[in-house]
């Protein structure tokens, strides 16, 4: 076999979905990942998801509402095993938009209190952030300094 086959071999076997689920963690839950989830989900990008067990729950009875194949127990099952496995971790250099008041956000992201407070305003009363350019829709809030302070921002 020359190179370039071998080659061609390997890179089919990462293009499989099921190729990197030993890249999961043991545990309760992986074989129902494995049945539910990797039809849409590859295994080996999993792992780069990290939410809260809240978010993890509310993820898995979406994911249930559109078609994965698993009852309600087993989302819990699922989301119960992501949690374990892959939490949310908070790293404490940066300022979390969905949690911070409006003097730490203004502290921690170089805003104005009047651009801080609209920022928490907006979050009160649209929910919470998901990505750094939701805060650009702010008004008020000017985009620059968010674009600016995009890698001190966590959710």
């Amino acid at each position: 076999m020359n190179k370039f086959a071998a080659c061609l071999i390997a890179a089919s076997s990462l293009l499989s979905p099921r190729a990197p689920a030993a890249d999961l963690p043991d545990g309760k839950g992986k074989d129902l990942i494995l049945r539910a989830c990797i039809g849409c989900h590859k295994a080996g990008e999993i792992g780069a998801y990290r939410f809260t067990k809240d978010e993890y729950h509310a993820i898995a009875y979406r994911m249930g509402d559109r078609g994965a194949q698993a009852t309600r127990a087993e989302l819990d099952v699922i989301a119960d095993y992501l949690f374990e496995n892959f939490p949310k971790i908070e790293d404490p250099a940066k300022i979390n938009v969905n949690k911070a008041t409006a003097q730490e956000i203004a502290a921690g992201l170089a805003l104005t209190n009047e651009e801080a407070q609209a920022v928490v305003k907006y979050r009160q009363r649209h929910g919470d952030f998901h990505a750094w350019g939701d805060l650009l829709i702010i008004y008020g809030v000017d985009g620059k300094k968010i674009a600016a302070a995009k890698d001190k921002i966590s959710f």
